[in-house]
């Protein structure tokens, strides 16, 4: 820590070490760095990464996080629309070998899957995480732990799946990890429902934004991400943020991606994604060369089979239209997905 600096005013849980967590596999090993410095590492130093995470600890006090803006009361233990208190809880965290090539290079990249969600798809393939809640209660010390021995496995950057409800603790914990030796990439892995005036509070600490554009069309995300009408319109504000902050992501010279935005869109059955109208806005809004992952692995799990729009896989027909579509638009950066029916 840096001298002077007071103890930490927030509650950490526990001590350094996991408690109760998934245990993670492997063997630590010595961690090669590239000449890259993460962003948070100069808010550290000067101190102003710890009075943003205490200000958004604040905003818990009546939940304004995430565009529900349920107005929760979680510093006194009530939940909110996404079902989390203030308690951290953590599902898991190993390196991920599953996420795109970019970030998972030969050492993986360091996931921790946080539990609960806002969005609440009814497709969702980590329903049992996100809307189940599966995981263990942490505390900041725990959370900076995690990340450290990530690091200390390999692992090329810190990946946090579905953060947005817990960004105080994410960020009072990178302080902590920052503090002793953590200078990795941090990885802001989202399903793209971003308030404007939260993103713009993580200017200078996320370092990649890896975001999905899940629907052109606002009847669609209410129907099946619980009333979230205002999803395309508040997600295409989000993604031309995250753009200003991160700009275009491009590898560096050992084909790993440091910094920059990452967009994911999950083709699905009777163009219930709205598609071409989304590669369309992203070729219109943003650079050309932007990285786009057109997703290929819809399943229809968890509540999908209900409705006969979301109840079968793709077909190959969808998905090839899917990239011509991208390719007609003039994007550059597209990241096609081998598959099979």
């Amino acid at each position: 820590m840096v001298a002077g600096r007071a103890a930490h005013p927030f509650p950490s849980g526990g001590n350094d070490t996991m408690q109760g967590s998934t245990p993670v596999l492997g063997a630590g090993r010595a961690q090669s760095f590239p000449p890259f410095e993460p962003a948070y590492l100069r808010m550290y130093r000067d101190g102003t990464l710890r009075e943003r995470g205490e200000g958004l600890w604040r905003r818990m006090e009546s939940c304004g996080l995430c565009p529900r803006e349920c107005g929760a009361r979680r510093l006194t233990g009530e939940r909110g629309f996404c079902e989390a208190s203030s308690q951290l809880q953590v599902s898991a965290f190993h390196p991920h070998f599953g996420e795109e090539a970019p970030l998972v290079g030969r050492g993986g990249s360091g996931t921790i899957f946080l539990a609960h969600c806002s969005l609440r798809c009814v497709f969702c393939i980590n329903h049992d995480i996100s809307q189940g809640g599966e995981g263990s209660p942490e505390g900041l010390k725990d959370l900076a732990g995690m990340m450290l021995r990530l690091q200390q496995m390999g692992c090329h950057n810190i990946n946090f799946v579905t953060p947005t409800h817990y960004l105080p603790h994410i960020v009072l914990a990178v302080e902590i990890a920052a503090g002793r030796g953590l200078r990795l990439p941090l990885v802001y892995n989202t399903c793209g429902w971003e308030r404007l005036e939260i993103l713009e509070l993580l200017e200078g600490i996320v370092d990649i934004y890896l975001p999905d554009i899940k629907y052109a069309d606002g009847a669609m995300a209410a129907k099946f991400s619980s009333g979230a009408q205002r999803y395309p319109e508040i997600t295409r504000k989000a993604l031309l943020e995250m753009n200003r902050q991160v700009g275009v992501a491009k590898p560096s010279s050992d084909g790993l991606i440091y910094r920059g935005l990452m967009i994911r869109h999950l083709v699905m059955p009777n163009a219930v994604g709205g598609t071409k109208e989304t590669l369309t806005w992203i070729a219109a809004n943003l650079p050309k060369d932007t990285y786009i992952n057109i997703m290929s692995q819809y399943r229809p799990v968890f509540e999908a089979h209900r409705d006969p729009d979301i109840s079968r896989r793709i077909t190959r027909r969808e998905y090839a239209e899917a990239v011509r579509w991208a390719q007609e638009a003039g994007l550059t950066n597209l990241d096609l997905q081998g598959w099979s029916l």
